[in-house]
């Protein structure tokens, strides 16, 4: 496990494959652990796709990373398989932009079809625009 810092990246397009292996994640001032966001205040608008590997459908840690990249238009999200969502967080449908405006694509790989795999992509289909 460790720590990735990334302190400036003005013209960064793509982002990932971010994992549980990755201890710590600083984004400018953002800081995830263990992939989720401890506080999300630098913004890249830049980034358009997020590649994200978690060990079930894990809508906290998708969602902190929404918030980080609000102009996101392709996520991936690759699951290890797990029988339930990790999901404690209450969802603003004003936040995060991009399931408003931006989010074009969600693939998911390694969809096995289990309750918390159909919660994670109803998500995206009740929420993304």
């Amino acid at each position: 496990m460790g720590t990735v810092r990334v302190i400036r990246a003005p013209k960064l397009q793509g982002f990932g494959l971010v994992s549980k292996g990755i201890s710590k994640l600083h984004i400018g001032t953002t800081v995830f652990q263990e992939m989720i966001a401890i506080s999300v205040t630098t913004t890249m608008r830049t980034v358009k796709v997020l590649v994200i590997e978690s060990v079930g459908p894990n809508l906290d840690a998708v969602i902190g990373f929404l918030k980080c990249f609000p102009c996101l238009e392709r996520l991936y999200v690759i699951s290890r398989q797990c029988n339930e969502m990790k999901n404690v967080l209450k969802y603003d449908p004003l936040d995060p932009e991009c399931l408003e405006l931006h989010l074009k694509r969600v693939a998911l790989e390694n969809y096995f079809g289990n309750m918390a795999d159909v919660d994670f992509a109803k998500f995206f289909v009740l929420n993304a625009k």
